[in-house]
């Protein structure tokens, strides 16, 4: 029994070993004159490129461990309304985005301001017109654009709401349907509250510009546009967004570097769902533990200590049949006994689609 302990985990050893830190701190922003705007500096006194900067004097980074970014007018020959990215998504057309993700870890995407330029709720049937412009085809869109980001986690994504629209370049209703659409994104489907997507993926982030540009109609604020009638961000939207970019996809980025020690290390698909005991245990600082996927799941794993509350939840992801490797560091917490969750979701909804498992571990410092 000993000696077959001693091959597990020398197999687990090089599995882990295989697989080197990965870093999510350096990428591309794929945009049109918007974003361009916002990257300024946009007769600002500060860009994205300079909030960089002081991102990693602030946090002490250098060398491979500083944040870096560079921007592309993309998509080149067409407009980047959500049902273009839908399609450049889904099938690389009408132009190709797959160099982008294979010589990024991050990667940026946005839609301009036509794009708020809703014209009703809409239903099932807008599905047919994919570029009509209802909430109902927006979210239909959002949702197949993320499933495929999600099935690539090798990329963190940052998907931006809606550029506004002037209260003199739109209407009451489109106004409202715009913040509507957003509202959803930020607050349902980031959260992993909309019933038809379910869990929202952790590579990646809904940057919420709409709502940082707009007052409680909807509108863009005259303050942060060119003019009345050009809805272009100007210098004070510069000065605004471009730090908050800065901080909110770098501080979502580089913690999916220990999300991403999720390892796929057999080709083997189990026949049921299992939590195994970590190992080590007792642990300092850092342990490991296998689960069991034997059916396309939404998988969620947390941490909780002595008293039930949340710690840190390490996966929360769609993840297809096979056996993982989850890595927890605890570097950062107190000495005592925490256990850790699995709750498993058969995304085919069939009997018995829901397992849940929890186990003890042991930080000892």
């Amino acid at each position: 029994m000993k000696k077959i302990t001693s091959i597990i985990i020398v197999i687990l050893c090089v599995a882990i070993n295989t697989y080197p830190q990965i870093k999510f701190r350096s990428g591309i922003f794929l945009h049109h004159s918007t974003g361009e705007n916002i990257w300024g500096p946009n007769g600002s006194n500060t860009s994205v490129p300079q909030e960089m900067v002081r991102y990693n004097n602030q946090h002490g980074y250098s060398g491979n461990n500083a944040v870096t970014m560079n921007e592309s007018w993309f998509p080149e020959n067409n407009d980047n309304e959500w049902w273009i990215w839908h399609q450049i998504f889904e099938t690389n057309t009408p132009e190709n985005i797959s160099p982008f993700l294979q010589n990024n870890r991050i990667v940026m995407v946005k839609s301009c301001f036509p794009s708020s330029a809703i014209e009703g709720v809409g239903g099932p049937g807008d599905t047919l017109t994919p570029d009509y412009k209802s909430i109902y085809n927006y979210k239909w869109h959002w949702r197949h654009i993320i499933r495929v980001m999600r099935n690539n986690p090798m990329n963190f994504f940052v998907i931006w709401t809606n550029a506004p629209l002037t209260q003199e370049e739109t209407n009451q209703n489109a106004a409202m349907w715009s913040k509507r659409f957003c509202k959803w994104a930020k607050d349902t489907l980031a959260a992993g509250l909309d019933p038809v997507f379910g869990l929202f993926p952790r590579n990646v982030y809904v940057f919420d510009f709409f709502s940082k540009l707009t007052n409680a109609s909807g509108y863009m604020l005259p303050q942060y546009a060119q003019d009345p009638h050009d809805p272009h961000p100007n210098a004070a939207a510069t000065q605004l967004i471009a730090p908050q970019l800065v901080n909110e996809v770098f501080d979502h980025s580089i913690p999916y570097e220990q999300l991403y020690g999720i390892i796929k290390y057999e080709g083997i698909i189990p026949k049921e769902y299992k939590l195994y005991q970590n190992y080590p245990n007792p642990f300092n600082p850092s342990t490991r533990f296998r689960i069991d996927i034997t059916k396309q799941s939404d998988v969620k794993i947390a941490v909780y200590d002595v008293q039930g509350k949340l710690v840190e939840t390490l996966v929360e992801q769609q993840l297809k049949p096979g056996n993982y490797l989850i890595e927890w560091d605890a570097s950062k917490y107190a000495s005592g006994i925490y256990f850790f969750k699995l709750i498993a979701i058969n995304v085919l909804y069939s009997a018995n689609n829901v397992y849940i498992e929890t186990k003890k571990m042991i930080l000892v410092k």
